[in-house]
């Protein structure tokens, strides 16, 4: 098998210092770019033509997603080990055809293992998953939402959501009676949830219209929501439309 062109994606430089160190002594892999951001990397790819992508998932512009989504477009599937800080993308990872997820700070040996396992599979001709579309599909159809919380994974059924409030670099989830701090911006974290029960009513709040209970009027065309629990929220009349499809009148 000749040697595979990889791309080592990441804004990190002492993580990409490390992966370029840690492949510079296989020969069955050759680092045809070394970037520092997605969106040079995007436009590089059709003319070095990656077979297998390491990639970091936050990244400035594009983020790891976004980069697969415009090589998909260009036609161009490679293979895709994510490699980063954040285990709450995961499944998310694994959902648009990923191969492996690595976790930093990773060991050597962890490493090799997923670079084997990619190498098997190019060599055996495994097609490597198509992502097309897969960012904004990511939300549809989904029935659970993973958090990682103090060194855990904490799993959240969609349906025991009832809110998210930004916080800072933080957004706050509510869910079943509990309060959940996920560092996410809210609008990252509005393209994981289901657009048939979310809807954001204000520019720091998304609420499951499943958990609303009552909606009165208050000034100059807003609204105060009161969920089921007895939550008071607003419903700014800038984002009174986006509510709009869900109500029966």
């Amino acid at each position: 098998m000749s040697a595979i062109p990889t791309f080592v994606v990441d804004d990190e430089p002492l993580a990409r210092k490390r992966m370029l160190r840690l492949l510079r002594g296989d020969p069955e892999i050759n680092v045809v770019g070394n970037f520092s951001s997605a969106t040079e990397a995007a436009t590089q790819a059709r003319e070095l033509a990656p077979q297998l992508l390491l990639l970091d998932i936050r990244m400035p512009e594009l983020d790891g997603f976004e980069l697969m989504q415009s090589l998909a477009g260009q036609g161009m599937t490679p293979y895709v080990i994510f490699v980063t800080a954040y285990s709450d993308r995961s499944m998310d990872a694994f959902a648009v055809g990923a191969i492996d997820y690595l976790l930093k700070p990773f060991d050597d040996e962890r490493f090799a293992r997923a670079i084997a396992r990619a190498k098997s599979l190019i060599a055996s001709g495994t097609m490597a998953a198509v992502p097309g579309a897969a960012r904004p599909s990511l939300a549809g159809g989904r029935t659970r939402l993973l958090l990682s919380e103090r060194g855990k994974v904490v799993v959240l059924t969609m349906r025991d959501i009832e809110f998210v409030q930004a916080a800072a670099k933080y957004v706050k989830i509510y869910a079943a009676g509990r309060c959940y701090s996920f560092r996410q911006s809210l609008g990252q974290l509005e393209t994981r949830l289901d657009p048939a029960s979310f809807v954001r009513v204000h520019r720091s709040t998304l609420v499951n219209v499943e958990h609303i209970a009552e909606m009165h009027p208050l000034f100059h065309g807003d609204y105060e929501l009161i969920l089921r629990r007895g939550t008071r929220l607003t419903l700014s009349r800038r984002y009174r439309d986006r509510l709009a499809p869900f109500l029966l009148e």
